[in-house]
């Protein structure tokens, strides 16, 4: 191999590495997901047994209820602690619509809440956090 075609090898390499460099796509993101989360505490409501919530007008299962394709998409698991955490895929809302049944699957508590999210500062995006939901009777 030429000198001169060696030189023009390595000029394309840097280029290419600087163009990589400032364009910002150097940086591979793994093609995965994440799911955003909040505790609810429901203590000050006597008697919940189960909890549901809705965002824009979809809704996680309702007791009693089977799981749905829409359903799917928000989860609420029930902590040793008594408290709840709700589930909300990837999304962020702003606000959340609770609703707290007893043991009859009956309602008991219904309000509308908000949310304030703390969002990942990654380079490839990450779950957010945000401050327990404390339900008042």
């Amino acid at each position: 191999m030429s000198r001169g075609l060696l030189r023009a090898i390595a000029v394309v390499a840097l280029l290419g590495g600087a163009v990589t460099g400032s364009s910002g796509c150097a940086l591979a993101c793994p093609a995965i997901g994440w799911t955003n989360a909040v505790a609810l505490e429901t203590s000050a409501v006597a008697g919940v047994v189960a909890v549901q919530f809705c965002v824009a007008g979809e809704c996680s299962p309702a007791p009693g209820t089977e799981p749905t394709s829409s359903t799917n998409l928000f989860i609420v698991t029930p902590q040793d602690d008594g408290t709840w955490v709700l589930g909300f895929d990837m999304s962020t809302p702003d606000g959340v619509d609770i609703r707290l049944f007893d043991a009859q699957n009956t309602l008991i508590h219904e309000s509308e809440e908000s949310i304030s999210w703390t969002h990942s500062d990654e380079p490839c995006g990450g779950p957010s956090t945000a401050e327990p939901i404390v339900l008042e009777s």
